[in-house]
């Protein structure tokens, strides 16, 4: 049974909804590239660390930033194939990415089952599951 039977193109609305979504993901994520580099500037300037809020176990600040950097140029890639006509295919199987998957990604390159097959053969390959 072929697992993308349930995904089709996008409609005009849902292209609509998709661009808006990553617009305010990609204004969340300057947001917090501005934050991060003040607390950064705060903490080279003073020498000490500056409280981030929610850090992960381990996590530096640079690391954060770098995150959220690579999440930025993840957004901004999915907007330029918005514009091209490229975006909402997946790039591993061509096929529709299924509506649901990119509200909850919009940034993301695959379908669901390319992409639980991506993460099951090396869990680094697709950085586009949230």
């Amino acid at each position: 049974m072929d697992h993308h039977l349930h995904a089709q193109p996008l409609t005009p609305l849902e292209r609509l909804q998709i661009r808006d979504a990553l617009q305010d993901r990609w204004r969340d994520q300057v947001r917090a590239i501005t934050l991060l580099s003040l607390a950064r500037y705060d903490r080279d300037d003073t020498g000490a660390s500056a409280p981030l809020e929610a850090p992960g176990p381990g996590t530096t600040l640079d690391a954060a930033l770098d995150r959220a950097r690579a999440r930025l140029e993840s957004l901004e890639q999915a907007m330029r194939r918005l514009d091209n006509r490229s975006y909402g295919r997946c790039v591993r199987c061509g096929e529709p990415i299924a509506f649901p998957r990119l509200t909850q990604t919009p940034e993301t390159t695959r379908c669901d089952p390319c992409s639980r097959q991506a993460v099951a053969a090396s869990p680094s390959d697709d950085v586009s599951v949230a």
